[in-house]
Parts: structure tokens; C-alpha cells; sequence
């Protein structure tokens, strides 16, 4: 008879946003006492107790025997670059959808594997760079960027094998999360409710916490992060002297040029002294003004990932048709919980087999 896995009835829970009273509330026929056992494992519960939880929680009974393949361990975060406004029971959700993503990754992977086509290089500031800035550098001559900008990041950063997802985390509390382990395909979740301009930022500075934080995360890690992202996006060598100027028009040109936000060109200019405190402030009033300090103009083209999509369509050997039943089983998921988790996924997997 398979084990029931207790880690898995609180990522199930985090995952449905319930509390342990909670959950004991819609099951009525547990006592919360006995519930925390059995989520830390001290006692295993009766096959009735195992069914109540999965009806009440709307997973397969099988989600919870999950073991050998979806090893469920504490997940290394870089960073989250959250407000103060963030709960618990948010940062709970996230973990547990990121948890079931990435693990379900793993388990994929030994089925089908994708090359990558650049190198992901591991930089240690202090040790083989001076700084963030000369990692960004380093990194864009390695992928032979030159000082142009990225036209796609996404799928630039995929090509050093690393899988892209968008979340739906809640609005305006998280930006984004990297997370790479030891035997495992290295992993960016973005939220998707972001504007395009800081969802590009946001992917520049995680790349930077995959590359510079693998081995030896920091204190300043944040900043570096910052730095690394700045650079990389928007060579210094490349806009020096392009920036001295408080005229909004000229930055959002170059908006639309380099793909990031007037935000971060403002941000870069004052810091490579194109202007100064003065003028950076009387830029950021008019920006305030304006509101575009809320919501900036001339939105940016979302770019999709496909790496995981066409990992997908790999695994059900092309035939699209199968992906939502044979991996939602193959996941032991409910089809409608593989259709929310994988949305973005699913979609862009139609949209390149329509081209295709």
C-alpha cells in the first residue's frame, strides 16, 4: 500500500490557502490536534482520514503518496522582493506552487531533456569579478551580445536551460523568485501581473541571483542583483552621455529601444552620473505628475517562454491533444488544477504548434 506523504498535505493545503483550522472546519470529522500529527508526520491517518483530506482539498488521493518521484524538501530561495503588506498565507501559496512546478520539472526531465545552447556561467564577486557590473559584462560577452539591446530576453535566458514561468502571484507583492538545487534544471517564476517593462527587469535580476548566488549568497545580494540587472540590460558603455537631460520623451525613446522602463533609465542615469540628484529628482516629479510612476506609457510586448511548453509537447510526443490529460495524471494532478498552474504554458504551447 503506497505511503502517504505528509509533506504533501501541506503543500496541498498551502497551496488551497487553508489553514490547518480551516481545513479541519470543512472536514468536521478531524480533530486539529490530529491533523498536525499527521502533517508532521507522527501518526498516519485511516484511509477514511486520507479520502476526507483529498475531497476536502480536491486532489487525486494518489497527489498524496507522492515520494520516489516528488521529494518534497524546503526550497532554497535567493530572494523574494516583497512589501511589508505580503502574508504568510501569500508567500505559503507561492512556496507550494513553486514547489509542485519545480518538482514536477524534475520528473519530467527524466522523461525528456531539452539541451541548452549557451552556457550559465557561475560568477563570485570578490573571487573571479570585482562586482555585479563586471558579471553582467563578462556574461554578455560570453553570450556574444556585444552592447546591443536584448531583443528577447526570455528566450535568451532559456537557451542557457533555464525554465521561465509565470505565476499568478498576487498583484503588486512578489516580482519574482529564482530557484536552482544540485541535481535540478535552474528555475525563474515571474508574476504575471506585472507590467512587461519590470517583468523583463525582474527576469535580468534573477539571471543575476542564478549567476552570481548559486554557491555563495550575501548579504547585499539584493543590490547586486540590482546592479547585475542594469548592466546587463543597459550597458553603461552604451548609453554614457546618451541620458543628460530631464526631458521625458528622451527616455521614453530609449524605453522602447533598450525594453526596459523609464524607471530603471532614470535609475541608470543618475548612477552613472549622466544627471544629477537634482535632476533625478526633478525627473521623478514629473513622472509623479504624469502617474506614470503607477502605470508608464508605451507598454513593452510580453514575451512568452516555451521551454517547458515544448518540453510538454516532447513528452506526448508532439500530439497536443494529450498534454492536459496524460501529464495532469502523469503530475497526479485534477486536470483543472494542471490547466490553472500551467496556463501560460499551455497557451504558448498552441501558439507555436499553430505556427509550426
Amino acid at each position: 500500500m503506497p505511503t502517504f506523504n505528509p509533506d504533501m498535505l501541506r503543500i496541498a493545503r498551502d497551496l488551497r490557502g487553508m489553514s490547518q483550522t480551516e481545513l479541519v472546519q470543512k472536514m468536521g470529522n478531524i480533530t486539529q490536534a490530529a491533523l498536525s500529527k499527521i502533517e508532521k508526520g507522527d501518526i498516519k491517518p485511516s484511509d477514511e482520514t486520507k479520502f476526507n483530506i483529498a475531497k476536502t482539498l480536491n486532489f487525486p488521493e494518489r497527489f498524496f503518496h507522492q515520494d520516489d518521484h516528488f521529494k518534497v524538501s524546503p526550497i532554497s530561495l535567493h530572494a523574494y522582493r516583497k512589501k511589508a503588506s505580503t502574508t504568510a498565507k501569500i508567500l505559503n501559496q507561492i512556496n507550494a506552487e513553486m514547489t509542485i512546478k519545480a518538482s514536477n520539472l524534475d520528473k519530467l526531465d527524466l522523461f525528456c531533456q531539452l539541451e541548452a545552447s549557451l552556457p550559465l556561467p557561475s560568477y563570485q564577486i570578490h573571487i573571479n569579478v570585482s562586482s555585479a557590473t563586471e558579471a553582467a559584462l563578462k556574461l554578455r560577452k560570453e553570450w556574444n551580445l556585444g552592447l546591443n539591446p536584448i531583443e528577447d530576453l526570455t528566450g535568451l535566458i532559456e537557451k542557457a536551460g533555464v525554465f521561465i514561468f509565470y505565476c499568478n502571484f498576487e498583484e503588486d507583492h512578489i516580482d519574482g523568485v529564482s530557484l536552482q538545487t544540485q541535481n535540478s534544471p535552474p528555475c525563474i517564476f515571474l508574476n504575471a501581473n506585472q507590467p512587461n517593462d519590470r517583468i523583463r527587469f525582474t527576469l535580468a535580476h534573477e539571471l543575476g541571483h542564478l549567476i552570481l548566488h548559486k554557491y555563495a549568497p550575501s548579504i547585499d545580494m539584493e543590490e547586486e542583483a540590482n546592479e547585475f540587472a542594469a548592466e546587463f540590460l543597459i550597458p553603461t558603455e552604451a548609453v554614457q552621455g546618451e541620458l543628460q537631460t530631464t526631458n521625458l520623451k528622451t527616455y521614453a525613446t530609449h524605453k522602447l529601444f533598450w525594453k526596459v522602463s523609464m524607471a530603471a533609465l532614470i535609475v541608470k542615469s543618475k548612477h552613472i552620473g549622466d544627471i544629477s540628484d537634482r535632476q533625478s529628482a526633478t525627473l521623478w516629479r514629473q513622472m509623479s505628475m504624469y502617474g506614470y510612476r503607477k502605470a508608464e506609457p508605451y507598454s513593452l510586448e510580453r514575451e512568452h517562454p516555451q521551454r517547458f511548453a515544448k518540453l510538454m509537447m516532447d513528452f506526448c510526443q508532439g500530439d497536443k491533444s494529450k498534454v492536459i490529460s496524460d501529464l495532469s495524471s502523469f503530475f497526479n494532478l485534477y486536470p483543472e488544477d494542471f490547466t490553472q498552474l500551467y496556463k501560460a504554458d499551455i497557451e504558448e504551447m498552441e501558439r507555436f504548434s499553430m505556427a509550426s
